[in-house]
């Protein structure tokens, strides 16, 4: 791998994934894209801008799933505490957002949790698909039994805003009953990931 001096948090992320993923192949496409492959499956790395602050971010297209599969989330969110003896690469990774298909760790970690909280609520609920992202923020379609609705997810640093939003012939019944529901989940999901 060329120019890994002048990319050193890119270049180490790489490594990461290369070592947890097995068989996997790894081409640079540029001194700031890398491929990883997996089979039939890649991985895109881009060294970039965080697109809401301008700070260094890594920007990685995942269309698979492979890195949440393979239970690599965790070790990305705090990867800087991984490095020994290589100050200027421990700071690097430290000073770079790591954004995964549109969110940054910590919000796909909340996304996730939104989802587990709303099973064990009840099991009419079900995710659809996501609409939309944006580093801190998610809008995801849900179904409660045949009802679809949309969810804002927003990830602040100090609280979590859940926001549910109905389409207007929405039934009034269950719209507050999923409104409830939303009001649980936002408590825990501050709980569980803005202890203050």
């Amino acid at each position: 791998m060329k120019n890994t001096e002048e990319f050193p948090a890119l270049a180490y992320i790489v490594k990461i994934l290369t070592k947890a993923i097995a068989d996997s192949k790894v081409e640079q496409v540029s001194a700031t894209e890398y491929t990883v492959r997996d089979g039939n499956d890649e991985i895109h790395l881009k060294q970039g801008q965080n697109p809401n602050d301008n700070s260094n971010a890594i920007l990685i297209t995942d269309k698979r799933n492979i890195i949440f599969s393979e239970d690599l989330l965790e070790t990305l969110q705090d990867i800087h505490t991984s490095v020994k003896g290589d100050d200027v690469l421990k700071t690097s990774l430290k000073n770079t957002l790591i954004i995964i298909n549109g969110l940054d760790i910590e919000t796909d970690f909340v996304f996730q949790a939104v989802k587990d909280f709303l099973d064990q609520l009840s099991n009419s609920y079900e995710f659809v698909q996501t609409v939309e992202t944006n580093v801190t923020k998610i809008g995801a379609g849900f179904k409660f039994g045949k009802h679809i609705f949309r969810l804002n997810i927003t990830n602040e640093p100090n609280t979590i805003t859940l926001e549910p939003r109905f389409v207007a012939s929405f039934d009034a019944g269950i719209q507050k009953t999923i409104t409830d529901d939303i009001v649980k989940v936002q408590l825990a999901v501050n709980k569980m990931f803005k202890k203050s």
